[in-house]
């Protein structure tokens, strides 16, 4: 083979490994709870069939319940299981095998909506990562879809989705719903290994 072909079947390898992801939209009803910011009908429905998880962590939950699992909001009076920071949570590290976060989109949809100061995505994302399971999802739902970031540390997580969500009625933004999943750590990978050949 020649040194040119080499390099061009690299580059593919490497480019194919990038875009190795699911991607989808999803087109849905608007929420019909009233409260800023809630999910779309059908926003959960298409959660669970792809990324649901035992131990579940909700943030930025604002009115939206989840029997199985754990909310967090700031505001005490929307009544989350845990009233808190989402830039400082208050669990120990790889306590969820599935964390999902839905902040404001913006400074101002921040102040005007929720009459708060916009969070620190990068504090919220590092945040997340730490108190995911190894073999867990975090799930983000912003207007960014975030890949990288030198105060974020991705390297523990494979990007493993981006879906577009927008709701059909009226004039709609475009969300981006992006999913990573935690790396196993060398020692559970090796104590996965192990059983398997044991």
């Amino acid at each position: 083979m020649f040194p040119e072909n080499v390099e061009k079947q690299n580059q593919q390898v490497k480019e194919d490994k990038m875009h190795n992801y699911y991607r989808d939209v999803w087109a849905l009803q608007n929420s019909m709870n009233g409260y800023p910011g809630s999910f779309p009908v059908g926003f959960i429905k298409n959660v669970k069939r792809k990324w649901w998880g035992q131990s579940r962590l909700w943030l930025f939950s604002g009115s939206f319940a989840d029997p199985g699992g754990v909310t967090l909001d700031i505001k005490n009076e929307l009544r989350p299981c845990v009233q808190g920071d989402c830039q400082h949570l208050p669990f120990k590290d790889c306590s969820f095998d599935f964390i999902l976060a839905d902040p404001p989109y913006s400074e101002q949809e921040s102040k005007d909506l929720y009459n708060l100061p916009y969070c620190s995505i990068t504090k919220v994302l590092s945040e997340m990562l730490r108190v995911c399971k190894p073999g867990g999802h975090v799930l983000f739902l912003h207007r960014i879809v975030p890949t990288a970031h030198p105060s974020v540390s991705l390297k523990d997580a494979t990007l493993t989705a981006v879906v577009g969500v927008y709701t059909v009625a009226g004039l709609t933004n475009i969300r981006a719903l992006t999913v990573y999943r935690k790396n196993n750590t060398l020692a559970e990978w090796q104590g996965t290994r192990h059983a398997l050949t044991a």
